[in-house]
């Protein structure tokens, strides 16, 4: 399993617009085979955490070379990335939290 969690910063008055491409490549990349869970919400204006969560390195590396994440990409760019920070984390066993 492989865990993915960062941020990505732009001008805050680009909020909003982040946050529906954000939308729409969270919920593109739900469908994707091997996605087991990916969001992206807004910590405060212009700072964006996302957290993903993949079955395998190959599908998540296959998000890469879908349509919607260039499309997000590019969104990112044209909306000022001020910075990211992205962390992959490989997950040898999973249990419950609690019990």
């Amino acid at each position: 399993m492989i865990v993915v969690a960062g941020s990505v910063s732009v001008p805050a008055e680009n909020s909003e617009a982040l946050m529906s491409a954000a939308a729409d490549v969270s919920a593109a990349s739900r469908t994707l085979d091997g996605n087991i869970d990916y969001c992206i919400s807004m910590q405060s204006p212009g700072v964006f955490r996302f957290l993903e969560i993949w079955d395998t390195e190959e599908a998540m590396m296959a998000q890469f070379a879908a349509p919607h994440f260039g499309a997000f990409q590019a969104a990112v760019s044209e909306l000022g990335m001020a910075g990211m920070d992205g962390k992959k984390y490989e997950i040898s066993s999973v249990g419950p939290l609690f019990g």
